[in-house]
């Protein structure tokens, strides 16, 4: 059996998954570090991406190759709301290839109003060009972490 649903219970329904909905901003950079450390200038709703520090590996295990090669972003919340914060990176070589990519986020799941942590993404199977890279983006997805 179906029932009707008033207007203001069908109005909070629907508006509902807009409450929870993820923020997502991405952005292109000239690869270039010094050292593996490579400063960054990103903010989405008061996050910021504030360096990079990338971690070329070497093939790991037996059977199936994987690597440890990485990259660590250090993200700082200068906002007031705790939120959930989800990174991507995806290097490029100078034909647009893609020679490494990962994903990762904080490692606690969410970021506290007013803290600072890393993320790090790993790059278990697509890596071994990394020397070859010319650019890279970033994507930042940020969700509010409910109570």
């Amino acid at each position: 059996m179906f029932r009707k649903l008033s207007p203001v219970v069908l109005a909070a329904a629907l508006s509902a998954p807009s409450l929870l909905s993820a923020q997502q901003v991405t952005k292109k950079f000239d690869y270039a570090p010094v050292n593996g450390v490579q400063d960054l200038k990103f903010e989405l709703d008061r996050v910021n991406l504030n360096q990079i520090v990338f971690k070329p590996g070497k093939s790991l295990g037996a059977g199936v190759r994987r690597s440890d090669a990485s990259a660590e972003i250090r993200i700082d919340n200068n906002g007031t709301v705790d939120k959930i914060v989800g990174v991507a990176v995806v290097l490029f070589d100078g034909d647009g290839n893609v020679v490494a990519a990962g994903s990762g986020g904080t490692r606690v799941g969410y970021l506290s109003a007013g803290e600072r942590d890393t993320a790090a993404v790993n790059f278990p199977f697509v890596f071994r060009h990394m020397d070859k890279a010319k650019t890279f983006i970033v994507t930042m997805e940020l969700q509010e972490k409910t109570k």
